[in-house]
């Protein structure tokens, strides 16, 4: 009897602490899904048929397939569809471009079917005849303000474009703003990057900022080209009331000097005009113009007794002399005036302050 006692003590004790333990999740899954294989195969010769296949190792899910998917040269009725870890493409039969290097890209729309963990830059490469293009295009992204590169599209748009509808090759950047393009034609291409902010995957110049370069050929070499994305904009800090400047004003003229602060301005010589501001917390706002000077290498500006406080400085450099700062244009070919990098600085009561500030 003993034994069995024993037994079944055990037992509800091992089922006890089954209970009462919780199973711990894995961690989140963040790998994206992979091709088992693909029909045609990348880079095939003398392919010439109307549908393609690409098999993945999980079940995959697509996000605006259809505006993310773009074909070069074009194909027509062009569709695609998934079918649990199949992607299947399909186009009208048609005669094809005879020795042409076809390519179908699908940005970032393919994804697994739980996390959508997002399967960078998939494309499709095939030859019409007995070779593939094989030039390439290498591009560095860098922003004015922090922005993650991944969200951006980087589009190669044919040369002299004004209205920018579709690209004729488009990309994702990598995290660290790498992109790159291969398989390429013998051909000079402008280069657009622009976050998709309504993901519409259009490029809207009101609305979404955006860089460009122009006039960049594909070749054979490994060659990185720089590309800003301008993303920064800037906004002329609002003047302040005459009321509110005569306030400021009679408060420096009453104070004590021990509750003030001396403050003088250390200026690097500049290029060409800038605009700048130094703000105040307080809402206290100054200008200033800085002109090119031969032979100066820093202006010190003696500013006097200044309030208190933290002052934030900030300008641009108005390169065609219209006293506004004008952003980039795709149009014009024309970059965005420069920004000067916001700086901050605090100056304390009773305290003789020199701030050098870079322009």
């Amino acid at each position: 009897m003993r034994p069995y006692i024993y037994f079944l003590a055990s037992f509800l004790l091992v089922a006890g602490c089954a209970v009462q333990s919780k199973p711990q999740g894995g961690p989140r899954d963040e790998i994206p899904p992979r091709i088992v294989s693909q029909w045609p195969e990348m880079g095939a010769l003398h392919f010439n048929g109307s549908e393609a296949t690409v098999l993945f190792d999980e079940y995959i899910q697509a996000r605006d397939l259809r505006n993310a998917m773009v074909a070069t040269p074009p194909l027509e009725g062009l569709i695609a569809e998934v079918k649990g870890k199949r992607l299947i493409i399909r186009w009208d039969e048609q005669e094809m471009r005879a020795q042409t290097t076809y390519r179908i890209t699908f940005d970032d729309a393919i994804g697994d079917l739980n996390e959508n963990n997002t399967y960078p830059n998939l494309e499709l490469v095939w030859s019409t005849g007995a070779y593939v293009d094989s030039l390439q295009l290498n591009l560095s992204i860098s922003a004015e303000s922090k922005v993650p590169f991944e969200s951006l599209k980087v589009w190669l748009v044919n040369l002299n474009t004004d209205t920018v509808d579709s690209p004729v090759f488009a990309a994702t950047p990598s995290k660290d703003g790498k992109v790159s393009f291969g398989y390429l034609p013998q051909d000079t291409f402008d280069i657009l990057v622009f976050e998709d902010l309504n993901f519409d995957n259009r490029w809207d110049a009101k609305s979404e900022t955006f860089g460009f370069l122009k006039g960049v050929s594909s070749s054979l070499d490994t060659a990185v080209h720089s590309v800003l994305y301008a993303n920064a904009k800037f906004e002329i800090p609002q003047e302040n009331s005459t009321a509110f400047l005569d306030s400021i004003a009679t408060i420096l003229d009453t104070a004590q000097p021990e509750n003030l602060g001396r403050l003088t301005l250390v200026i690097p010589n500049v290029d060409t005009t800038v605009l700048a501001w130094i703000s105040h917390e307080s809402g206290y706002v100054q200008s200033f113009t800085f002109y090119p000077t031969r032979g100066v290498s820093d202006t010190y500006i003696d500013l006097g007794s200044q309030l208190p406080g933290k002052y934030t400085f900030s300008g641009f450099s108005d390169v065609n002399g219209d006293s506004v700062w004008t952003p980039a244009s795709w149009y014009t070919a024309k970059n965005a005036e420069p920004i000067i990098k916001e700086q901050t600085f605090e100056l304390k009561a009773n305290w003789d302050l020199e701030q050098p500030l870079s322009l």
